[in-house]
């Protein structure tokens, strides 16, 4: 009996053997879906947010805020994911109760001010001026704004960058400050911030 069922079960080996190693022979090509989100997306995101930055400083300089909130709306619709829900947006010049923007209207208000629930200058505006914050006078706009980035991590289709950014203004002024952001990829296959958080470098 026992010599049946081994013959039986040599025989169902050599059988799947078989098929084992006609599937080996076969020539599949399936279609494959990847989300796996880039390095150079992420790096490509970063220069196209400074590029935002300094297009929005421009415009308000050509044309004040009739010219420079539009935009400036319309960048954070294409950039940020607040159309998914809340973004954990930390900006540089916040404080207090309005610290972190979690809607739109809050990074809007940040970006260009004039907005009353804030008491936001409007970083994109340009340079602090004289640093009298909120209220800043002699400004000058973004000219120029530089990622440096030292660290990129992917997982599948969301990624962290973490990193310096570097502005300058038409009349000179430098600014460095410490960026994170966090992104995700949309249906639609763009990048789309999910975490940004900003601050000054520390220093003793």
């Amino acid at each position: 009996m026992f010599k049946a069922i081994l013959g039986l079960g040599l025989a169902g080996a050599a059988s799947m053997g078989a098929l084992i190693s006609l599937a080996a022979t076969a020539e599949a090509k399936p279609a494959v879906m990847s989300e796996t989100i880039r390095v150079g997306e992420v790096k490509a995101a970063q220069d196209t947010w400074c590029g935002a930055l300094v297009a929005i400083s421009t415009a308000h300089a050509e044309g004040g805020l009739a010219k420079s909130k539009p935009l400036s709306s319309d960048i954070i619709d294409a950039a940020y994911a607040y159309q998914f829900g809340p973004v954990a947006f930390k900006p540089t010049w916040a404080y207090g109760d309005t610290t972190f923007r979690t809607t739109k209207d809050g990074a809007l208000s940040y970006f260009i001010g004039d907005d009353p629930n804030y008491t936001d200058p409007g970083f994109g505006i340009g340079s602090p001026g004289d640093g009298n914050y909120p209220n800043l006078s002699n400004r000058s706009p973004w000219i120029k704004c530089t990622p440096e980035i030292f660290a990129i991590q992917v997982f599948g289709n969301t990624a962290n960058a973490m990193g310096w950014v570097h502005f300058e203004a038409a009349d000179g002024t430098t600014s460095k400050v410490d960026k994170t952001f966090s992104y995700v990829r949309d249906d639609a296959g763009n990048l789309r911030i999910t975490v940004h958080h900003s601050s000054v470098p520390y220093s003793w």
